[in-house]
């Protein structure tokens, strides 16, 4: 039921390639109502001076009339080449939500969870570079007293773990990440196959991988049926379409041939080696992860793994499973959000009206 005491916040998860959004209404410490949208804005292509627009468009579109109360702000679009450094992709994209809602005194979550005002943002801008995982955690911690967080993005993977209700990661910054198995660089999207494999059995001999950018991680999810075409929200590699037969001819191209010369029935077949690469590729993180002295004594089969993304649990679940992890959880189905691509700007918006006083209820675990 709508009030005028409902405290409105807009969530933004902004990227290089999709802005995701979430206005969440709260009230008495619970979500009473909750818009979302996923905008592909690849900056890279269409130019940062688009970003302004866009953002303005988003928020119009979710709050419709009604006033916003704050907005909590997580980013990566500022690892886009477009910029010619994460300071001032960071700045820029500071400079655009202080023009659009300066008046309602933004806030934005930097790696250790905490919400910064702009000037400490502008300041100290490392900080709040790439930091989006930290929201989701964060909202993590308040429900399970541990588990590890598996987020499998367009792009990326993040792999958290929580313990004591703390987040107990060893990485802050993504190149800290990439060391330490908490930031996996693969994604059910925008991955170059030649980045998961370097080659694959064709006919049963194993075949070097043409090292061009012929086919992306999305047509092979889309070729296994593990997502739709509307789901395969990006630019194709070739510019063609979406159609199961189009994904099948981009694949073929990774071994220099065509759908006509190897078949349907051959490319499934690199579609599922692709596949399964992608999952031990996640594997390989989350046994790093794991190893920490923290995990020492736990058991696999007893802790608790919770997944988000959209590649959530086609990828991130099967690389758990196959390490013996047995005890999933989703947290979109948790907070009730039906699109798991916008659960880190669902969060940041959560944290926000904790700032401003709500008392969230948490259904704990």
């Amino acid at each position: 039921m709508k009030s005028e005491h409902n405290l409105r916040i807009l969530g933004l998860d902004i990227g290089g390639a999709n802005i995701k959004a979430g206005l969440v209404e709260v009230s008495n410490g619970r979500i009473v109502e909750c818009r979302t949208v996923v905008t592909y804005l690849p900056l890279w292509r269409v130019g940062k001076k688009k970003l302004s627009k866009e953002l303005q468009e988003i928020s119009t579109f979710l709050s419709k009339t009604d006033k916003i109360d704050g907005v909590g702000i997580t980013m990566t679009a500022e690892l886009s080449d477009v910029f010619k450094s994460k300071k001032e992709g960071v700045k820029y994209v500071l400079r655009n939500v202080e023009s659009l809602w300066g008046n309602t005194k933004p806030l934005i979550i930097d790696y250790t969870g905490r919400l910064i005002k702009l000037e400490e943002a502008y300041s100290d801008y490392l900080s709040v570079s790439s930091a989006n995982w930290a929201a989701t955690a964060k909202v993590l911690t308040q429900i399970f007293k541990e588990c590890i967080l598996i987020d499998v993005g367009s792009t990326t993977t993040d792999i958290i773990p929580i313990v004591n209700h703390k987040v107990s990661v060893l990485g802050s910054t993504d190149i800290e990440r990439l060391a330490t198995g908490e930031l996996i660089y693969t994604g059910i999207l925008r991955s170059n196959i030649s980045s998961i494999v370097h080659s694959i059995p064709i006919k049963g001999k194993e075949t070097e991988i043409a090292s061009e950018i012929f086919a992306l991680s999305s047509d092979v999810h889309l070729i296994l049926g593990n997502i739709s075409q509307d789901e395969y929200s990006i630019d194709t590699a070739d510019g063609r379409g979406k159609s199961l037969d189009e994904c099948l001819s981009r694949l073929a191209r990774i071994v220099c041939s065509d759908s006509d010369i190897l078949g349907e029935a051959e490319i499934k077949k690199m579609a599922h080696n692709i596949y399964n690469e992608q999952i031990k590729k996640i594997g390989n993180g989350l046994k790093q992860v794991w190893s920490q002295s923290l995990f020492e004594k736990k058991l696999k089969a007893r802790f608790p793994v919770v997944t988000t993304g959209l590649g959530g649990k086609i990828l991130g679940k099967e690389a758990a499973l196959k390490l013996d992890f047995r005890m999933f959880s989703d947290i979109g189905e948790i907070l009730g959000i039906k699109d798991s691509q916008v659960i880190a700007a669902i969060s940041i918006a959560l944290l926000v009206a904790e700032n401003r006083g709500e008392k969230l209820v948490w259904s704990t675990f």
